[in-house]
This record gives structure tokens, C-alpha cells and sequence, in this order.
């Protein structure tokens, strides 16, 4: 087998799953994805397997909201804290578009969660300029396929956004939406729209403003949503001051006008979301490095061909093999058998002798020749 042989072998086994991606279209993907959607359910078992949180418009939910600084403002400047007054307007509740309960967005607790390794199936009421949300701890031993319907109470269907955080973007994103509905915020509305408009090659270093899990699990302007997700191991946040923080996954359906340039308004009216998650367990599971390894192998191959076909194209010419026979004789090749030594020319050849009993007479010539006398 010859090297070119070899080395187009092996650069065409690693380039074929790049290959097989490439041509892959989102069409297929979206259709295996809602293919999966169907399957037996079971009920969710809250706080155990799920659990179900809330954003309002009229509670914040931080002690170091509004209140807190114009409490602070009046006693340094020794005025009255009960008469003061403010220019933010505080949203008003109507619980003709808040079906959320208290328990949904005054809910400081978070218990551990087990992993999702069962289909579910639930219902969300979403009120308008609010934000639905469930927390969960997905498996990285089973593929996750979540399927989200949004309509009102009529059953029409409505634009929403679904967006999939984890803890630490989760964060970022309630503190943006407080932001959105609290004129008294430290950084207003203003300074984070302008971070949404930050590439995505260097959202990581944007410290204020937020983004969705992978920078690609954000589904904006859309009534339905099929997407699945395989998790190469446990969703680990490292930092340099608070070591190894575990991160959960937050399913989140907002029905508020956001920061985001292409996402969907309030729609003015209750948002009925039917949420199903289904898990397929997964028979191989390939370790992270995996895909580091193959791009270096395929970087390695591409900066070793132009080297093999320079040295073999240098070593072409180099060995040229002679024919056996040679017309012209040349002293660095041996004789060949067929040809006879000078000693052996050098020697008489014996001529045969004569037979017995035979006579032999030689008649002469019937024209001679005339011989010329000089």
C-alpha cells in the first residue's frame, strides 16, 4: 500500500464526521426532535424531579431594591421617609393577567433535584410582561428532548421566547429583568440594551448583561419549540474565588419585551404553556476530550501532507533501476554470463577432425579468376 494511499485514508476518516454535520440540515434535526415528543408521561413531582419559579413585574424580590436605597437616601438627608415621593411608577397588580401565585415568586428555596431520567409532562399559566420558569437537574447518561406549546386561554397560539439557562446565566437574567421593571436600579434599561447587541465571540467577557446556555438555546418569536440537548458530563461552574459551583437548568418561557432586538412583546394576555420533556438514555457516550482530539489530529494531518509529498518528490529520480540487457556496456555493471572472458578469447579454438575412410578432393574452378601481373 502506497503512503499517498495511507494518508488519504486517514485524513478522509477524520474529515467524514465534519463531513456528516456539514450536510446535516436543520430541517432533519427539527423533525427527529418532534418525532421524539411523543411517549408516555409521568406526573412531575415538585421540588423532588421539578420545580416551578416566577418573575412579576410587581415584586422584586431583593432586599436591595428600591425601598432599601430611598430608605437610606432620606435618612442621610434627614427628611421624613413616609412622605417622600417618587417618580417610579411601581407596575400595578392585575390579577386578570397574573395567574402566578406567591409561592412562585417569593420561593427562596432550592432543594437538590434529582436527575431528569423520566418523561414529564406539565402546564404552565404565564401572565403577561411575567416570566415562567422550570428548574431541573438534566442527566448527562440520557439525551433530553423538551417540546414547549404556547397559546392563550382561547387556545390561540402566541408568540413567546424560550430560553435554557443555567444557574449562574439564570442570575443574570432575573437581574436584568428587575432592571427592565425598576426605575431606581443601579444600571437602567438603557446600559443593558446596549450589551445585547455584543457579538457573540465576546459575550463571555460581557459581565452585565446575559445570555442563554451554549449562546444557541434561545428560541425568540415562536409559538412552538422542539429542541434536544446531550450533556458531555456534569454542568460545573469553576471560579477562581468560590471553587466548583453546581449548575441546574432553568427552562424558561418569557412573555416580557426583553433586551434582545428580535424577541417577541408582551402579548397582553395569559400564556398557557404545555411544557414536555422527554429522556432517551444514551448507549455511548463519548468522554469530553474527544472532540479536542479529533480537531487536532485533523490540524496535525494537514500540516504533515505537504511534507510527505515534498520528500517523496524529492526522492523521486533518485533511484532509477537499469535494464538487464544494455546495448551499451558500462563499467559499473557486471558481464553477463552470456559473454566470455578474455582469457577464454585468447585461447586457440580446435578445429575438428577429419573422418576416416572418407577422401576428399577438391576439384577445381571451371572460371578461375584471371590473376593480375603487376
Amino acid at each position: 500500500m502506497s503512503s499517498y494511499f495511507r494518508v488519504g485514508s486517514i485524513a478522509l476518516t477524520l474529515l467524514l464526521p465534519v463531513f456528516m454535520l456539514a450536510f446535516t440540515s436543520p430541517l432533519s434535526m427539527n423533525a427527529q426532535a418532534a418525532d421524539a415528543c411523543s411517549g408516555d408521561t409521568t406526573p412531575v413531582q415538585w421540588n423532588q424531579t421539578a420545580q416551578r419559579l416566577s418573575l412579576v413585574p410587581f415584586y422584586n424580590g431583593m432586599w436591595w431594591g428600591s425601598d432599601f436605597y430611598e430608605d437610606m437616601y432620606y435618612e442621610e438627608e434627614g427628611k421624613d421617609s413616609n412622605s417622600r415621593t417618587s417618580d417610579a411608577v411601581e407596575p400595578a397588580y392585575n390579577p386578570a393577567l397574573s395567574p402566578e401565585e406567591s409561592w412562585m415568586y417569593e420561593s427562596y428555596f432550592l432543594p437538590r433535584l434529582d436527575p431528569l431520567e423520566e418523561n414529564h409532562f406539565t402546564s404552565m399559566l404565564i401572565g403577561n410582561d411575567s416570566v415562567g420558569a422550570l428548574r431541573v437537574n438534566l442527566s448527562e447518561n440520557y439525551r433530553t428532548t423538551i417540546c414547549i406549546t404556547l397559546q392563550d386561554t382561547e387556545l390561540n397560539p402566541v408568540d413567546g421566547d424560550v430560553y435554557l439557562f443555567t444557574t449562574q446565566e439564570y442570575e443574570n437574567y432575573v437581574q436584568s429583568y428587575h432592571a427592565s421593571h425598576d426605575q431606581n436600579w443601579w444600571y437602567g434599561e438603557e446600559v443593558d440594551e446596549t450589551l445585547s447587541d455584543i457579538p457573540p465571540e465576546w459575550r463571555s467577557f460581557n459581565f452585565l448583561g446575559w445570555k442563554s446556555y451554549r449562546d444557541s438555546h434561545e428560541y425568540e418569536k415562536t409559538s412552538e419549540v422542539n429542541f434536544a440537548l446531550n450533556l458531555d458530563g456534569p454542568e460545573v461552574y469553576t471560579s477562581l474565588f468560590s471553587g466548583a459551583d453546581w449548575q441546574d437548568f432553568y427552562i424558561v418561557i418569557d412573555t416580557w419585551d426583553n433586551v434582545h432586538d428580535f424577541d417577541a412583546e408582551s402579548p397582553n394576555a395569559i400564556v398557557a404553556a404545555d411544557v414536555t420533556i422527554i429522556t432517551t438514555e444514551r448507549s455511548l457516550i463519548l468522554p469530553p476530550f474527544t472532540v479536542a482530539l479529533v480537531f487536532f489530529a485533523v490540524f496535525l494531518t494537514t500540516l504533515i501532507i505537504p511534507f510527505v509529498l515534498n520528500a517523496k518528490y524529492m526522492k523521486a529520480g533518485l533511484s532509477v533501476e537499469m535494464p538487464v540487457e544494455s546495448i551499451v556496456p558500462s563499467l559499473d555493471t557486471q558481464p553477463d554470463e552470456q559473454y566470455l572472458s578474455r582469457k577464454e578469447l585468447q585461447q586457440p579454438v580446435p578445429l575438428p577432425e577429419p573422418v576416416s575412410g572418407i577422401e576428399t578432393t577438391v576439384e577445381p574452378e571451371e572460371n578461375p579468376a584471371p590473376s593480375r601481373e603487376i
